[in-house]
């Protein structure tokens, strides 16, 4: 059943009365109950989606080979095309890449450890992702049984957990009404918070907004999130112990910095039990999700060249003609860092000064590396983060003509600093979340401090044998990075362990760490939505994808690059009349009436 029906069924459900409206709900419930299958397998099965179509005879160059260029890329190799990918760095992946660090740890990683951007979860409502993962059979790390994704610990001691719930679509939510979080009053904290409608009420709007309505996107995006909670009469209590959290986990900025829209896209798409569940990818990464992808590319006569950043794009008569890589690169001895493809100017310390990177990674380019070099397509898709995309397209002129360029360079973008700390001998994770107990949890989120954001464990998620050894690696996602601006690693790393300790008292002093910082991630701010490009710029043979960019359909964070990555490929099927091997593209989050309907009866206007 489409969106459009749906609607439809809903309204005419309001236009009963009586036994025709209760008719009605049954018949949604049931309809909940036994419909959208797929959508409640955990790697939906689209058998369409399956292709193995001869070559077409068409070219495309991906520009950047993140997650969402090499998704793309597998996809139209799939069907038919020839397809190159340029990466500016040693490493595909994108904020999914990792790579070997041989001087983190070296006692448990003797090999080198693989190290990454920071824990990427998996969504239930990741539906396009994870039919995607389920077709290139990637494996996840899925959450045991008691364990839970939301666990919180408060500065003043409080803590919450949300349980995970077992009862089947629909009536699972039935379980999570009993299943919330206590926020406490600020001064006493055994009275509960006052206002407790008013965000019961924030809650239900954000539940109910409809991503497709543009009016209602736009009314969020005018605002963050700090001031159309307060506009509601939501307590600073509630905004603290949950929405602050959510936000700093997902967004990388707190709910006086990104827009409203940003955390209803959370809230929305993560309304029901099923979909906030978290899955994780198993680690490395690089062993079990993109280099399997870059494997089956090449497989399918596809490649990706490495260390090759994209300077030019050359336009004429309104098409592009040609990419130039590697042009205007300084005279001499030019080092760069491996892992985020910057240069590096100036004296080095221990890591690469952009990501953190361990300074073994930053090589002299050679000769032979710095050899400009051009390629040409039939079609182009610029595949970068933000910053990337922006570089580029400053060295045309397409910002002049056309508003659609001039958009994108007003799109902020947010940064992570990621410290890891280990520590030896250590049980104190265990000792606070108890293996196997109603307690249990892999991560938790820090509510009312000053530096611990989002904290979890890497030997509770999957490293083999840390946990068995006693070893507690724990990865802290700053809070309010800016704290930190000039501040050197140790620095950060022994401020970040000393309020760790706060929340895990029986810690020890770590015995080794590193910290990992990008300011390449997408940002969410006030005005940030209206200026995302769709995937079509106004240059026939050139499109746009990435999480950054907009689509029709309600999708966040890896989703959106994936359902990116197929929409971009359904419309060059359509370009050259290709019919063969059309993919169908799923809602991110199961069909739900009831979020249907709390839709039509309430609205996100203050």
């Amino acid at each position: 059943m489409n969106e459009f029906s749906r609607k439809e069924f809903l309204k005419k459900t309001l236009s009963w009365t009586g036994k025709s409206a209760a008719a009605g709900i049954v018949g949604g419930t049931a309809y909940n109950f036994f419909g959208h299958s797929e959508y409640k397998q955990a790697f939906p099965n689209i058998p369409e989606n399956h292709a193995n179509v001869q070559s077409n005879g068409k070219t495309v160059l991906i520009l950047g080979g993140g997650l969402a260029g090499i998704q793309a890329a597998c996809e139209l190799a799939d069907r038919g095309f020839q397809v190159t990918v340029l990466e500016k760095s040693g490493h595909a992946g994108g904020k999914l890449k990792s790579w070997k660090d041989k001087k983190f740890a070296q006692k448990y990683f003797p090999d080198g450890y693989s190290r990454e951007h920071g824990l990427h979860g998996v969504w239930g409502f990741y539906k396009n992702l994870r039919e995607f993962l389920g077709r290139h059979q990637i494996p996840l790390n899925p959450l045991g049984e008691k364990e839970s994704f939301y666990s919180f610990i408060d500065a003043q001691g409080v803590r919450n957990k949300i349980k995970p719930v077992k009862w089947p679509i629909p009536f699972d939510r039935i379980e999570m009404m009993n299943n919330g979080i206590y926020v406490p009053d600020e001064k006493d904290l055994k009275k509960p918070a006052p206002d407790l409608f008013n965000a019961f009420r924030a809650t239900m709007k954000l539940s109910g907004f409809n991503f497709k309505s543009e009016s209602q996107r736009m009314y969020l995006d005018s605002m963050t999130f700090y001031d159309w909670a307060k506009k509601l009469g939501v307590h600073d209590q509630f905004i603290r112990y949950y929405y602050e959290a959510m936000s700093d986990m997902a967004l990388f900025m707190s709910t006086k910095e990104c827009s409203a829209l940003g955390i209803a896209n959370l809230i929305r798409l993560g309304a029901t039990p099923s979909e906030t569940r978290v899955d994780y990818y198993k680690w490395p990464p690089d062993e079990t999700v993109i280099g399997p992808l870059v494997k089956h590319l090449e497989m399918k006569g596809g490649r990706v060249l490495f260390h090759n950043e994209v300077t030019e794009l050359v336009v004429e008569n309104g098409k592009v003609t040609a990419v130039k890589t590697n042009q205007n690169l300084p005279a001499g001895s030019v080092r760069r860092c491996r892992i985020c493809g910057n240069l590096i100017y100036g004296g080095v310390e221990d890591h690469c000064p952009y990501c953190g990177a361990d300074a073994s990674h930053i090589e002299v380019m050679t000769e032979q590396e710095k050899v400009p070099k051009t390629f040409r397509a039939d079609h182009y898709i610029l595949a970068m983060d933000i910053p990337g995309a922006k570089h580029v397209l400053m060295n045309t002129d397409l910002a002049r003509h056309y508003e659609y360029f001039r958009n994108i360079q007003n799109l902020s973008q947010s940064t992570i600093l990621c410290v890891n700390l280990l520590y030896e001998n250590s049980d104190a994770w265990e000792r606070m979340f108890p293996s196997g107990t109603t307690l249990s949890a892999v991560d938790f989120f820090p509510t009312g401090f000053k530096i611990l954001g989002f904290t979890s464990n890497w030997s509770s998620t999957g490293i083999p044998g840390l946990r068995q050894k006693k070893v507690d690696l724990i990865e802290v996602q700053v809070c309010r990075w800016q704290q930190f601006i000039g501040k050197d690693f140790r620095s950060i790393a022994a401020a970040v362990h000393a309020e760790l300790k706060t929340a895990l008292p029986d810690l020890p002093e770590p015995t080794d760490f590193y910290i990992n910082r990008w300011d390449t991630y997408t940002g969410y701010r006030p005005g940030d939505e209206k200026n995302r490009p769709g995937i079509q710029s106004p240059i026939e043979n050139l499109m746009l994808i990435g999480d950054w960019v907009f689509v029709p359909q309600h999708s966040i964070f890896m989703e959106r690059t994936n359902v990116c990555a197929k929409w971009v490929t359904n419309l060059l099927l359509e370009k050259i009349g290709q019919k063969e091997g059309k993919i169908r593209i799923l809602e991110s989050g199961t069909p739900d009436w009831q979020l249907d309907l709390l839709g039509l009866v309430t609205s996100v206007r203050v």
